[in-house]
């Protein structure tokens, strides 16, 4: 039986509500899985798997990553009370796993187990990552004179710099921008794309966005070239193309600084009614054909 929130809900309560109204936005029926992990911000070891085996009952609050499940039905509508079970059949609580550093993130598409395929698209999504500017120089000393130009620029204003080689020989500039910068470029960013992006539902992040076009009786054969097409056009995170693809939830603490958590929430809920693939690749005159050109690109954001 879901628990019912007590009549004095408290601002937190009211923000963490909209988590449900956010797995609502996706269509999930009833009895399908909504499938879940728990990936460690700190630690931020997303691929490390944990031994299903364990019987040691303190172990979740030491895995990297902690997969989940529970059926739609089920899943209580205020965040305080969630919980969902690992694949031992062990509960695990969301916001008290959250509050130990645990970010939350979710699949967005519908598969029945983790071992299965994938049976439906929920939703066409991008992560606009506002945080970092990288671009990749033939040369090291090319790379150096690219992040004196970025500690110098006065439209800009950076925390970090980092060079690393790349597998092929070339060299990977990574600036990590102040908190003030990101949220000066956020503001940037929605007005500059905001007719694009009057439908979508957006969740803010610490560090930018995640945008989503909800769909309905969508391709699977049609996902990635669509995904490809959206970072295209919004110059997103080139990497969110994949069925799989795990995406952070609202209503829970980003908690890569535990000194300085973010709430992660719906900035804007966009239309009611889900897209179709042809009507969002119409609406938003997505070149699915050249999607793939932007994988590889320097990611610069000015």
């Amino acid at each position: 039986m879901k628990r019912k929130p007590g009549k004095n809900n408290t601002p937190v309560q009211k923000q963490l509500s909209a988590t449900h109204r956010f797995f609502q936005k996706l269509g999930y029926k009833d009895e399908e899985q909504l499938r879940f992990v728990l990936v460690h911000d700190a630690q931020n070891n997303y691929y490390q798997r944990y031994s299903s085996n364990s019987n040691d009952n303190n172990a979740y609050n030491r895995m990297p990553v902690i997969p989940l499940y529970k059926p739609f039905h089920l899943i209580e509508q205020q965040v305080p009370f969630i919980t969902f079970y690992s694949t031992n059949g062990q509960p695990v609580h969301l916001f008290g796993q959250n509050a130990r550093g645990y970010a939350i993130f979710m699949e967005v598409n519908y598969r029945q187990s983790r071992q299965s395929s994938f049976q439906d698209i929920r939703a066409h999504f991008i992560d606009v990552d506002l945080n970092k500017a990288s671009t990749i120089t033939d040369t090291k000393e090319q790379a150096l004179e690219k992040a004196k130009s970025l500690k110098a620029s006065k439209s800009e204003s950076i925390a970090s710099v980092s060079i690393t080689r790349t597998p092929n020989s070339r060299y990977l500039l990574l600036a990590e921008r102040t908190k003030s910068r990101i949220e000066q470029l956020k503001k940037t960013y929605l007005n500059r794309h905001r007719s694009s992006i009057k439908d979508a539902m957006i969740v803010e992040t610490k560090n930018g966005f995640h945008m989503y076009w909800p769909i309905q009786d969508g391709s699977l054969d049609k996902f990635e070239p669509i995904q490809k097409a959206l970072v295209n056009k919004f110059n997103s995170d080139p990497r969110i193309t994949n069925l799989s693809r795990a995406m952070r939830v609202p209503g829970f603490y980003h908690m890569k600084d535990p000194s300085d958590p973010f709430m992660v929430k719906v900035k804007q809920w966009g239309r009611s009614q889900p897209f179709s693939q042809n009507e969002l690749v119409s609406s938003l005159q997505l070149n699915v054909g050249a999607g793939a050109q932007r994988t590889q690109r320097s990611r610069l954001i000015m």
